[in-house]
């Protein structure tokens, strides 16, 4: 016969969360496009463009993405066109069969003053210093035929790191196997326009070596995505959690092994994210 079985003898373990404030990582900040700046520089006043101008040239294009009149993000991005024309054939007497408008698919594109050069849609210009920036984009035509530009500037300013502060209040003993705790946090914002926070990721450390954040704790994320994130007004601030997104959540997870060694255990949790204008 064999002997008896064992018993594996296992008491809750207990985590006492200690908070030390963690500052986020600022992820990428792209702000929402602004106003239009359509002033001319004075280069342009005084004739630069001529040479292949023509009375009768390309359209004006249309710049439908831009950064913010302010912004902090160094990788920038243009979007444009020029819409094509009315069909000029259309309701003809003749009834010839009609014409499909001209779509311009040339430009050039110059920044800063630079010379022109060929471009297309998007255009990013990536890397920028601080400070103040142009940009201006024309079309050109079968024959190097040139048409007005549009312009637009807008100010680069060196980025700040938002930061996600704690507000936790007393939690619930962890015991192996419970549902998750929501962290609830506030995230401030002390950049001059609003950004959206994309993700907000958390870890913990535990003060006790033997009872290893991995693989007796498990931390989701908040529930922000590129595609529902957390917008956060300039120099203001929101909290987690909100309608519709959840805080990051802790847990411990019920193992096949001893946790008592984490029995008391204090966790110091660091939080860290990344955002977009």
């Amino acid at each position: 016969m064999s002997g008896a079985p064992s018993i594996r003898y296992r008491r809750a373990a207990r985590a006492t969360i200690a908070l030390a404030v963690a500052v986020a990582c600022l992820g990428g900040v792209a702000f929402a496009a602004t106003g239009l700046d359509q002033a001319k520089p004075a280069a342009e006043k005084h004739g630069a463009d001529r040479g292949r101008s023509s009375g009768d040239g390309p359209p004006r294009p249309s710049l439908i993405e831009t950064p913010a009149a302010v912004g902090v993000d160094p990788d920038t991005q243009f979007r444009f066109h020029v819409a094509p024309p009315a069909d000029r054939s259309a309701g003809s007497a003749s009834g010839a069969p009609a014409r499909p408008g001209t779509r311009w698919r040339r430009f050039e594109c110059r920044s800063d003053g630079d010379e022109w050069s060929p471009c297309s849609s998007p255009h990013v210009l990536a890397s920028l210093d601080t400070g103040l920036h142009t940009f201006a984009v024309r079309a050109l035509n079968r024959r190097d035929e040139f048409g007005k530009a549009v312009h637009y500037r807008w100010t680069q300013l060196e980025p700040m790191e938002f930061s996600v502060d704690p507000e936790l209040g007393p939690l619930a003993e962890l015991m192996p196997g419970d549902p998750a705790q929501q962290l609830p946090v506030r995230i401030s914002n002390p950049n001059p326009a609003p950004i959206e926070v994309t993700g907000l990721t958390a870890s913990v450390v535990p003060d006790q070596p033997a009872c290893a954040a991995d693989p007796n704790f498990e931390v989701t994320p908040a529930g922000l995505t590129p595609q529902a994130p957390l917008t956060i007004p300039a120099g203001g601030s929101a909290t987690l959690p909100s309608p519709g997104a959840a805080a990051p959540t802790l847990a411990l997870r019920d193992l096949p092994v001893d946790q008592n060694a984490c029995q008391g255990t204090s966790l110091r949790i660091v939080f860290s994210g990344e955002a977009r204008g």
